[in-house]
């Protein structure tokens, strides 16, 4: 699956824009019912989008069998993903930073995927050619749509409704399905995709997180391998994996890499997934190495926020951020807790701890 989205990418706040007749002006319905404005969100002067979210666009249309009849373009600083038509063009409007908030709240990018391939379902499906008709059958048609097409992709179906699960209400509005009605849709075109294709399996199985404290509490030196390149040419999946944007596969781990290249090395953005499609990784490569500002998911669901020199956990004031909801932010040298921290625990209040050596002083 691409990158960034994953791909990017997104939350479940869509309209079905149109435009009003002499006007570049698109009016809709968001996924909570306000009226947008999109002169007001984005004010492009190009249409502009990322590789890997192209990417992802090209496979979700390939599954469908139809012609991509529309753009995709890229809008910072909206909150927002949505499709949309304005004088007569079709759109795909996504804010790239959802990406990454909804990868932290689902751990994969198949809830992003998902979005996307519900966005561009009402065009596929000419939901957005004119305004009228039931805005919940509309909705449904898109989300069994998506389905459809997680199926094919290789999404679980719980990984195929994981957006919804995670983003939306039970509680219907004027414009969407109560959340259990988008569910039965996913679920609806995800069985149907099944019984067309019963060959495709899953490649992401869930595995059992069995790694221990021990495990978790000492200096972490993460994986420096760089595959030469006749071996990542074979463990290449998407792009060159030389230059530019690539997607790759660890012939020994079974781990993926989505992002950039340079000289045959992952060097700059990119994320990095355990083996189960759950995100491991994110934030800035150099040469092949975490090196500079990213995040690391252990698979217990602890996260560490901060800087990386040569793969290895070291920055001032770092976030270690616990299951339970607490954050430690504290100094991190050569992989360890060091001096005074400061807690913030779960509910907002806060507090101080001292740490030598990763251990705290009690």
């Amino acid at each position: 699956m691409p990158k960034n989205l994953l791909l990017f990418f997104l939350i479940t706040m869509k309209f079905n824009g149109f435009a009003q007749q002499n006007s570049n002006l698109i009016i809709g319905k968001s996924y909570y019912g306000n009226t947008i404005n999109e002169r007001e969100i984005c004010d492009l002067v190009a249409f502009s989008s990322r590789p890997e979210v192209s990417m992802a666009v090209e496979k979700i249309v390939k599954r469908s069998g139809l012609k991509q009849n529309f753009y995709v373009m890229e809008c910072p600083n909206t909150e927002n993903c949505f499709a949309a038509t304005r004088n007569g063009e079709r759109l795909i409007v996504y804010d790239p930073d959802f990406i990454g908030k909804l990868s932290d709240a689902t751990r994969t990018d198949w809830a992003a995927m998902s979005i996307l391939a519900h966005e561009i379902g009402h065009h596929l499906q000419g939901h957005t050619i004119k305004s009228g008709g039931s805005e919940h059958e509309k909705e449904l048609e898109a989300d069994e749509f998506a389905g459809f097409v997680m199926y094919q992709l290789g999404a679980t179906l719980k990984e195929a409704q994981s957006a919804i699960s995670t983003l939306t209400t039970e509680y219907t509005t004027s414009t969407h399905p109560a959340r259990g009605q988008r569910l039965k849709a996913i679920e609806r075109g995800y069985k149907n995709a099944k019984e067309l294709y019963p060959g495709i399996k899953s490649d992401l199985k869930q595995e059992k997180q069995d790694e221990t404290i021990a495990d978790r509490t000492e200096n972490i030196v993460i994986e420096t391998e760089v595959v030469d390149a006749p071996k990542r040419t074979k463990g290449c999946i998407e792009g060159t994996c030389f230059e530019g944007y690539g997607e790759a596969i660890n012939s020994k781990t079974n781990e993926k890499y989505a992002g950039e290249w340079h000289m045959g090395k992952r060097s700059g953005k990119g994320k990095e997934y355990y083996k189960d499609g759950k995100i491991k990784y994110e934030g800035n490569f150099v040469n092949g190495v975490y090196s500079g500002q990213g995040k690391y998911y252990f698979k217990n669901g602890e996260k560490y926020s901060g800087s990386f020199v040569n793969g290895i956990m070291h920055g001032q004031k770092s976030t270690f951020s616990l299951r339970n909801g607490d954050r430690v932010i504290v100094d991190y040298i050569q992989g360890k807790k060091e001096g005074k921290a400061k807690i913030i625990y779960y509910g907002g209040v806060e507090g101080t701890a001292y740490y030598k050596n990763d251990k705290e002083i009690r």
